[in-house]
């Protein structure tokens, strides 16, 4: 399996049995503040957290995906969702999201969506054993970068990539990928857009910088 980081919140996971493409951005979302090139990439299921303008963008770029937003099994693929908030203060400030989980090629990804409060342990036993972790560290808007160690702690990947953080790409006023060093250590940023499962998982936690591909 492969995994590239597009930008934004947005990856896909290339499998045996086709592409995973999770929330996907609209290229000029939120006032320009999404400046990403469009995701151009023939996709068979497509996962989106919430139905905010940066995570949410189905464009015939992508095909004809199947659109996951919900648990059940969908062409083939079993999904699982959980819904928690977008804030610290029950939704009424950001609304919901979603955290969405799936397996491909043997590897479980967790995709977290805008989180933006603490999980609770219905959360964790509900997403159950994590091999993949994608989450959000820019805050303002989800977790940041200090929430990382409680979530790490919590769910237990053995591969971690951060997202939603202030780049080239984004322009909305979060902290940059780089807060993360202040409280994870041992991060590691080969530059590059991908990582694939060739190399094997790593045996213990890992948090990997994958660059923006688009």
């Amino acid at each position: 399996m492969e995994l590239t980081f597009h930008g934004h919140a947005c990856l896909s996971a290339r499998g045996e049995r086709g592409v995973v493409v999770m929330d996907p951005y609209r290229t000029g979302a939120l006032g320009g503040a999404i400046s990403h090139a469009p995701v151009e990439i023939d996709a068979r299921w497509v996962t989106i957290s919430h139905y905010h303008a940066d995570h949410s963008h189905v464009s015939s770029r992508l095909g004809t995906p199947q659109v996951v937003d919900r648990a059940g099994r969908v062409d083939g693929l079993d999904f699982t969702c959980r819904t928690t908030y977008h804030d610290r203060f029950q939704g009424t400030r950001m609304g919901l999201t979603s955290m969405l989980a799936f397996e491909l090629d043997g590897i479980r990804i967790a995709h977290l969506g805008d989180i933006g409060c603490d999980l609770t342990p219905a959360d964790v036993a509900a997403l159950g054993p994590v091999d993949v972790l994608i989450f959000p560290t820019g805050g303002t808007y989800t977790l940041g970068s200090g929430d990382a160690p409680a979530l790490l702690k919590a769910l237990n990947p053995r591969l971690a990539i951060p997202v939603h953080y202030e780049s080239h790409g984004c322009k909305l006023g979060l902290e940059p990928v780089e807060a993360l060093l202040s409280h994870v250590q041992g991060i590691k940023r080969p530059g590059t857009s991908t990582w694939s499962s060739a190399n094997g998982l790593p045996t213990k936690g890992e948090v990997l910088v994958l660059e923006p591909a688009n």
